[in-house]
């Protein structure tokens, strides 16, 4: 595997290129480290109280709505379904739906990698969080009451609840300043600013 150093810039751009760059049949693998706060922490004086490190394997590429309705089709032999997504909140899709970059609607140049995460993926996905930059366990994290009863909350399935949980994905949106690192076609990309 090759290791590559590049900016954060040369990392959108690869992806603005998505189709030319990085995918060669239209969805593509990879690997991603990131980090960000923990939406279902508590916030105080306008900072979240926990943040994560996360390393996921995810695809690229897939189209939300399709997917879905593939899966209720193969998968869960429903005939002829007709999964409808709704629009995404506050993003839109800035290069065209076959490219895996969102921008947010309030601040266009600020841009967002869409992605899956498999439900089978989901073990693979490892998280390390963090409370006033050191590292603390999910446990301790209840101990200290900086969790807010929305991250206990169950989630339903994708398709607004239709996709079984053996059969689920997590349809994500990662801002590019998240991004630590990414693994695809058997490169490793490491960011440096």
């Amino acid at each position: 595997m090759k290791t590559l150093f590049i900016s954060r810039e040369e990392l959108k751009e690869m992806f603005r290129n998505f189709n030319k760059n990085v995918s060669f049949s239209g969805v593509t693998f990879a690997n991603v480290t990131y980090a960000n706060d923990v939406s279902g922490s508590r916030t105080i004086n306008k900072q979240k109280q926990l943040q994560k490190v996360t390393e996921a394997m995810i695809t690229l590429g897939s189209d939300y709505e399709n997917k879905v309705n593939r899966i209720l089709e193969n998968k869960q032999d429903e005939e002829n379904p007709d999964f409808r997504a709704m629009k995404m909140k506050g993003k839109f899709y800035k290069y065209g739906k076959a490219n895996p970059v969102v921008a947010s609607e309030k601040n266009p140049d600020f841009e967002m990698l869409v992605m899956i995460v498999e439900a089978k993926n989901r073990k693979h996905r490892k998280s390390v969080y963090f409370h006033n930059n050191k590292e603390i366990t999910i446990e301790e994290a209840k101990e200290k009451d900086l969790l807010t009863p929305s991250f206990f909350n169950k989630k339903s399935t994708s398709g607004r609840g239709s996709v079984s949980e053996e059969n689920d994905f997590d349809f994500n949106t990662l801002g590019f300043d998240k991004i630590q690192s990414i693994k695809l076609n058997k490169t490793l990309y490491l960011i440096e600013d």
